[in-house]
């Protein structure tokens, strides 16, 4: 019996050192700007619950809990000591009003950003606000002047025209499928992005801040397209038909063609027609894409949007593992001075750890197999075909299109851990090892030594009490 100990006891041992150590983030900061502290604030309503109230100011971002406010709530704020901005989450789009001490009122939420950044013109030790009825308050942050943290986001509004739009049909897409055209494209390179969902998840308290997080995490800035009209539905999963059925076809095409209108991008990333792993929702978001480039340029189809917006010719449009014209975009190989030289498929992968509610599902950011997310196929384009081995999504653009005048972004260096003050920074390397040549996953590498511990276990108990005494 002892014997039977000291063997498993050594494989144990084993089994720890075998397993790679998980490398730490290297976080890039601006210099010369002391950081701003994070002030404590109380609240206090006679509207609502203390005990809901609480939770607002915790400091604790747990996405389960929040405040609701079924009826119009007025809520005072107060501090010991004096700050200067604050940071607001919501579960939903809200609208309210912000006064000061000074009897200054602003209108916030007019962007209907679920976090938003106020930056005030004074120091003060608190504020009053007013929340509509149905508000879902989530968390209530204020700071001194100085750097901000680096979960803090100060989102600018959606582009006026994007040089790149990104076309997920749910929060996480954006990085598993499309790999690191964000952080390359947005974050390194400065270029205009916008994302453009097709569902919200206002139907899960923690999708839509997993979504943020991911998007400010890659060094997009402006604020991503989460519309209302289709709520994210278990059912869209089975077919093409049954999204069809449900988000309607008529209506995800008007959708469409209002988004190619309002922001004109030069280049579109979309899903496989095929839906990756087979998700209708997907299925139907590619699809009507490509019916989509054949009638957006016409102003008498959905002639509202072509008042509205009017039409600017989009250059380019590539899906993902589309099987003709393909190109392989190796985002590995990009290294990203922004983020601190990581790769940009490194940073895709630190995206997508932010949607920490969807890793259950053991899906993974991949250079590849089948949803290699570097395979990418030209399905629409009026400006030539690519050069066979350039790999470059940008090839043959007209930058010399007219376009509004926007303010040039800021240079200082993008900061690289998870917007959640709590989510771990996770690289590609804390992810995978190469084993004799192949890409593994680590976790994969634990379940089998665990295995083969008990395994062996057994056959050495089972031989030790066959042993004669």
């Amino acid at each position: 019996m002892k014997r039977i100990i000291r063997v498993v006891v050594s494989m144990a041992v084993l089994a720890v050192f075998l397993i790679p150590p998980a490398s730490e983030a290297n976080i890039v900061r601006a210099e010369g700007i002391p950081e701003a502290e994070t002030v404590h604030l109380r609240a206090t309503s006679t509207d609502v619950d203390q005990r809901l109230l609480n939770r607002v100011t915790d400091s604790a971002i747990y996405y389960g809990h929040y405040c609701y406010m079924g009826t119009d709530t007025h809520v005072s704020f107060t501090a010991s000591k004096p700050f200067r901005s604050i940071y607001v989450m919501f579960e939903m789009p809200c609208r309210w009003t912000l006064t000061l001490p000074d009897g200054t009122v602003r209108q916030c939420g007019e962007n209907e950003f679920l976090h938003e950044y106020i930056a005030l013109d004074q120091d003060v030790t608190g504020f009053e606000a007013d929340f509509p009825a149905d508000s879902h308050l989530t968390e209530v942050y204020a700071f001194t002047d100085g750097q901000l943290p680096d979960w803090v986001q100060v989102w600018e509004p959606p582009c006026d025209r994007a040089d790149l739009m990104l076309m997920p049909t749910h929060a996480d897409d954006e990085h598993l499928w499309f790999g690191g055209a964000m952080p390359y494209y947005a974050g390194e390179l400065g270029y205009k992005v916008q994302v453009v969902y097709l569902t919200n998840h206002y139907n899960a308290t923690h999708r839509g801040h997993e979504l943020l997080n991911g998007l400010w995490t890659v060094g997009v800035r402006n604020y991503p397209v989460i519309t209302d009209k289709f709520l994210d539905d278990k059912k869209t999963k089975k077919s093409m038909e049954a999204a069809e059925q449900i988000f309607g076809r008529d209506r995800v095409l008007e959708f469409q063609v209002e988004m190619l209108r309002r922001f004109a991008p030069k280049v579109i990333i979309a899903h496989d027609i095929n839906g990756e792993y087979g998700h209708g929702a997907h299925k139907l978001n590619a699809s009507m894409l490509l019916e989509t480039l054949k009638i957006y340029e016409d102003p008498s189809v959905y002639p509202e949007s072509a008042e509205k917006y009017g039409v600017t010719k989009v250059q380019k449009c590539y899906l993902h593992l589309w099987p003709d014209k393909q190109i392989t975009v190796s985002w590995s190989d990009k290294k990203l001075s922004r983020f601190d030289g990581r790769s940009a498929l490194e940073m895709a992968i630190l995206g997508y750890r932010c949607h920490k509610s969807q890793l259950q599902w053991n899906n993974h950011v991949r250079e590849w197999g089948k949803y290699d997310c570097r395979k990418f196929g030209l399905a629409y384009t009026t400006v030539g075909d690519d050069t066979p081995g350039l790999n470059d999504m940008f090839e043959h653009v007209d930058w010399s299109v007219p376009e509004p005048v926007e303010s040039a972004p800021e240079e200082q260096p993008v900061t690289v851990s998870p917007s959640d003050p709590k989510a771990p920074a996770v690289s590609d390397s804390d992810l995978y090892m190469i084993f004799y040549g192949v890409k593994v996953l680590k976790t994969d590498i634990l379940i089998a030594l665990v295995a083969l511990f008990f395994s062996l276990a057994g056959l050495v108990a089972v031989i030790c009490l066959k042993r004669p005494k």
